[in-house]
């Protein structure tokens, strides 16, 4: 539900505060995904990545997707409603493409997909 909500955020509101909030929830979900991951490395051999499954299962690809345009600032019209662009947002999104990226550098994400769709 998290991810739908930060997509459609992302996707579809003009509001700047909003956009801002949307792509932070984006941030905490990956950088939850991480804690989760890199707590239970340390701590034993087995990872379970429930929220790694989660977020894939959810389809988190679309997320990235509107964080990427979020960056590049290439949605600027949502609608009929011309927008902004907001340093803030952009930053917020940047920090959670960052994450994201490390999390498929680490293979989280590849292999919660797998077990996702299993």
């Amino acid at each position: 539900i998290l991810v739908g909500l930060a997509t459609d955020a992302l996707q579809l509101e003009a509001s700047r505060p909003v956009r801002r909030v949307a792509a932070c929830l984006a941030r905490e979900l990956y950088a939850c995904t991480m804690r989760e991951v890199t707590a239970e490395n340390g701590a034993n051999e087995e990872c379970t990545s429930n929220m790694a499954v989660a977020i894939v299962n959810a389809k988190e690809e679309k997320m990235y997707n509107a964080l990427s345009r979020c960056v590049s600032a290439d949605e600027l019209v949502v609608s009929t409603k011309t927008h902004l662009v907001d340093p803030a947002t952009q930053s917020r999104s940047a920090e959670a493409i960052e994450i994201r990226l490390e999390l498929k550098a680490m293979g989280i994400l590849q292999a919660a997909a797998v077990i996702a769709y299993s």
